[in-house]
């Protein structure tokens, strides 16, 4: 796992690009930035039976890498591999409260989660913006969670940037890595006792 951070720190490190997503938010994702509850869809809803523990602000990358179609070796396309990005309990970047990798994967560093691994796997997906990527509902996977790992559902909600890369995807840009910045708001739920 160390190999694979690596390898995605040093893609977003080596990205030739001026934007500053620390501070980048445009007023457009900013008025994104602040959906409310209500709005969130229904097929992204939470099932009942859950609650509303805790929610971060993130900033970072989206990597893709150029593969080879397995269906057609004639084929390539830029796939998505991996996210890595920091969030911040405030919409502002400030105060870290997680990290965000591969996996998809969160390991918590701060409030009553603080230590824990979780890692969700894609329950739904819909694309609210199409220069944005999808807002999901993931579902956390227990046994590749760490054990004391209480958080069951993670939403990702108003997205802003993150879409595959323009340029070209093919045999001469095979494993080709490329970063792309982006922001999204992320809701964490456990199971009500």
């Amino acid at each position: 796992m160390i190999s694979v951070m690596s390898v995605l720190v040093f893609a977003s490190c080596n990205k030739e690009q001026t934007t500053d997503v620390s501070n980048g938010l445009t007023s457009k994702s900013a008025n994104v930035f602040f959906k409310t509850n209500s709005e969130i869809p229904d097929t992204l809803r939470v099932p009942e039976g859950n609650r509303l523990v805790g929610d971060g602000f993130a900033t970072g990358f989206q990597i893709y890498e150029v593969k080879r179609s397995a269906t057609d070796p004639n084929v390539f396309s830029w796939v998505n591999i991996a996210p890595l990005a920091t969030l911040f309990e405030k919409p502002d970047f400030t105060r870290p409260m997680a990290f965000h990798f591969a996996g998809p994967s969160w390991l918590l560093t701060k409030g009553p989660n603080k230590g824990e691994r979780v890692v969700g796997k894609r329950v739904q997906g819909i694309t609210v913006d199409a220069t944005a990527i999808q807002w999901l509902l993931l579902q956390a996977v227990d046994s590749l969670s760490s054990a004391n790992n209480k958080i069951t559902f993670i939403q990702r909600l108003s997205t802003v940037g993150g879409l595959a890369p323009t340029s070209v995807a093919d045999e001469a840009h095979l494993g080709q890595l490329d970063s792309i910045p982006y922001t999204a708001h992320y809701l964490f739920y456990e199971a009500k006792h």
